[in-house]
């Protein structure tokens, strides 16, 4: 996997060291701001990348915080090769779903875009400081949070929505509107990605290994972060069964505004997936994302995009057909791979489906995979998700690293007399013709 800090080409500068330090926060006691002095030759090339998604070591339990809040998937040479037979074939096996096109087509859905803060720090104590910030920013809609599947299912069919309920009061306290992404991936040693029952034959271990050049944390020269073994029929149906109970839950909730999932790359396997297993991947995945806006017909459901390039075809039409949101996982400004494979696809869902690009802690800092260290102002990332992203929600990190402390720049540009005035910060309002009526509230 290639280095994040690698590839932005600012390893040795003590810019560098700041920004790697501070990302490892996260701890409910400590602040984002406060940074020890460690020169950087004291981290490896493959520990400055696991330092911008590991926290501290007082930080909340897997209760209380996403295990990918700053991290996203590097895509794997595979996944970038354009295959035309298997992404054909994939295209032609999604039918479309018409009765699904006619059941979208009178219903009411909740529908208030505009930006949202994504935060990787989950205590009750920091989700008010965020609703602080941007209650009264009427084009800061509300707040985008993380919940791993295991969090939310701790035993087989048992479902434990407490801190959605917290975090969706809290929201609705400020007048603020809660998105959540339901975690699949986990990009931390040590942490699992699906609930512990799942861990057996029946369900091919529940989850894959994913190599994330870890120090060990399990007593082993290695570990490795996981994604959900979703190649596996009963994996899938029971993570239809958590979106099904969601559903039933917070549909009708008038703050509980979207729900999506990671993004699909698949992250360097340690034991890859054959090819017949990741087309039942991505079979499975387009099964899940049908059936969870089944569960949510009144509330924007959406899937984060990005590679392997043979399956996204397929699977954006099957989201398309399915009135299911288009987001993704980065806004890079002149990333090669994301505009050749990835961007266009926002140009196909243009107007039809939501769209909600993120701004991550990479983005704040460089303008592609490849680097350089060459952070964009967040004028730019914001004119870009808008005018070429065509984006209807923005999410963005809130992200404290020093020096650059790139959140405090974006509170700055929602609160500049020069900022849209519009109640979506600039972003397209228009309602997505796969929806029937858009509404505030139901």
């Amino acid at each position: 996997m290639r280095d994040l800090f690698s590839r932005l080409a600012w390893r040795g500068s003590m810019l560098g060291t700041a920004m790697l330090l501070a990302a490892c926060g996260g701890g409910e006691a400590e602040s984002d701001d406060a940074v020890a002095a460690m020169p950087a030759s004291a981290l490896s090339a493959s520990e400055n990348r696991q330092a911008l998604a590991t926290e501290r070591p007082q930080a909340a339990t897997a209760q209380e915080s996403g295990s990918d809040a700053v991290m996203s998937f590097d895509p794997q040479p595979w996944e970038l090769e354009e295959d035309e037979a298997t992404s054909q074939a994939f295209l032609t096996s999604l039918q479309p779903s018409r009765q699904a096109a006619e059941a979208a087509s009178w219903t009411r859905v909740k529908w208030n875009p505009g930006h949202y803060v994504a935060l990787s720090r989950r205590g009750e104590a920091a989700l008010h400081e965020a609703l602080r910030e941007i209650k009264h920013l009427p084009h800061v809609k509300g707040l985008l949070l993380r919940y791993g599947w295991r969090q939310l299912e701790p035993r087989k069919g048992e479902y434990q929505f407490a801190t959605i309920d917290r975090d969706l009061a809290l929201a609705r306290s400020y007048g603020k509107q809660l998105f959540i992404m339901v975690e699949t991936k986990a990009f931390k040693a040590g942490v699992r990605a699906v609930p512990d029952y799942m861990h057996t034959a029946e369900y091919s271990g529940g989850a894959y290994k994913i190599r994330i050049n870890a120090k060990s944390t399990l007593g082993s020269p290695k570990t490795y972060g996981e994604n959900a073994a979703l190649h596996n029929p009963k994996v899938r149906d029971r993570l239809i069964a958590l979106t099904t109970a969601l559903g039933r839950r917070y549909n009708y909730n008038n703050n509980f505004e979207g729900i999506t999932f990671n993004e699909t790359a698949m992250g360097q396997m340690l034991q890859p997936l054959s090819k017949r297993q990741t087309t039942d991947f991505f079979t499975h995945l387009a099964q899940v994302n049908k059936a969870t806006k089944r569960a949510f017909p009144n509330t924007v459901v959406m899937q984060f995009i990005n590679f392997p390039q043979p399956y996204m075809a397929g699977l954006v039409s099957n989201m398309l057909s399915s009135s299911v949101g288009l987001g993704g996982p980065d806004t890079f400004l002149n990333d090669h791979d994301l505009n050749r494979l990835t961007y266009p696809f926002y140009d196909k869902a243009r107007g039809k489906v939501p769209i909600g690009p993120s701004v991550q802690p990479e983005n704040y800092f460089a303008r592609s995979h490849n680097g350089p260290h060459a952070p964009p102002r967040v004028q730019e990332l914001h004119a870009f998700a808008q005018n070429r992203l065509h984006a209807n929600y923005l999410f963005w990190s809130k992200t404290l690293i020093q020096p650059l402390v790139p959140y405090r720049s974006v509170l700055r540009m929602f609160n500049s007399e020069a900022f849209p005035r519009g109640h979506t910060g600039g972003l397209n309002a228009d309602c997505p013709a796969s929806f029937g009526t858009c509404v505030r509230k139901l």
